[in-house]
């Protein structure tokens, strides 16, 4: 279990501490943002519960294992093994998104779950709850128990956690190391990461785990992750190839060239970073409905519009060192 516990989790954390059985709702929601222990204490309540017969998946194993079970003629007794369950635990709600006949037996696997006097305690990774892609009936009964959310954690407290995970570590770094960490990322994840490679980098380079080194460190993972191919950098090269502002590609302006430059951005993203559409669907604030009807025209279009394919291919071309032709 997530070991540092401040303002931004307790609520969940006493709620698992704690949780009895006999006296916890039919469903409970667990939300929040990633790299902030939602995992963590999933697994922990597992093992708390293990005896009893809970068991714990994650969704996208949870579909993979269903079509199998499907293809193989094999659903009684898939369904034998997760209905039967008294504490089912469901992880990653989000990869959901778009899987209709994996969401409607989650329904029904929750139902039978219920009918026979179990629990569910499922995750979903979100800052907003938005629970439409799992449709009116899943999400009523997701909603139907408690719903607690884990919030980002604050500079302070993530700061209080680089200098607890240090100690753990029984390192001697820098004081002022931990508040540096702490404003270059969100979550507990991030600064997890990038102290070891803060820790790494020092080792690689024989040095002390100073304020300087870890200046150094971080204008080499700068301009590393400016190299990269990530959503953000790719959204990044399209603004700049079709002459708009990223605001103005990731905005609500419906004007026809904005649109067109915001269709081939979403189709650079989805073709270079082979993200899902809800995933990308997070980065313009729209529908995954929506990214996958936006790529499906642009992918017309380069058929027919030498000039849109020309600057998709300029939009490759500012990662040709590390894209596979």
């Amino acid at each position: 279990m997530n070991w540092f516990l401040s303002d931004f989790n307790i609520r969940a954390w006493r709620f698992m501490k704690h949780y009895e059985f006999e006296t916890a709702p039919s469903m409970t929601l667990i939300y929040g943002p990633p790299g902030v222990g939602k995992s963590s204490l999933l697994n922990f309540l597992n093992q708390q519960r293990k005896k009893e017969g809970s068991i714990l998946i994650d969704s996208p194993s949870f579909s993979r294992q269903y079509a199998f079970a499907a293809q193989e003629n094999n659903l009684p007794r898939f369904r034998q093994y997760y209905r039967s369950a008294s504490l089912l635990l469901l992880d990653d709600l989000q990869c959901l998104a778009g899987k209709k006949q994996t969401i409607e037996e989650i329904l029904f696997t929750y139902e039978n779950i219920i009918q026979r006097g179990g629990k569910m305690v499922a995750v979903l990774e979100t800052d907003v709850l938005n629970l439409n892609y799992l449709g009116d009936r899943l999400t009523s009964r997701l909603l139907s128990g408690i719903v607690i959310p884990i919030n980002k954690p604050q500079g302070y407290e993530l700061e209080g956690f680089v200098e607890e995970y240090s100690h753990r570590l029984l390192l001697s770094m820098d004081l002022a190391i931990s508040e540096m960490i702490a404003l270059r990322t969100e979550s507990l994840t991030g600064a997890q990461k990038i102290l070891h490679g803060f820790l790494n980098y020092a080792e690689l380079h024989n040095d002390e785990l100073s304020k300087q080194c870890f200046l150094s460190y971080w204008q080499e993972e700068v301009r590393k992750q400016s190299q990269e191919i990530s959503p953000m950098n790719i959204l990044q090269a399209a603004s700049q190839v079709m002459g708009f502002t990223l605001e103005e590609i990731v905005g609500s302006t419906q004007k026809p060239s904005v649109n067109e430059a915001r269709q081939l951005a979403i189709y650079a993203v989805r073709t270079l970073c082979n993200l899902s559409y809800p995933a990308i669907a997070s980065y313009f604030n729209r529908r995954h409905s929506t990214i996958i009807t936006a790529y499906k025209k642009m992918e017309e279009k380069l058929f027919q519009n030498q000039e849109l394919l020309n600057r998709y291919q300029e939009i490759k071309n500012k990662f040709k060192d590390i894209t596979k032709e």
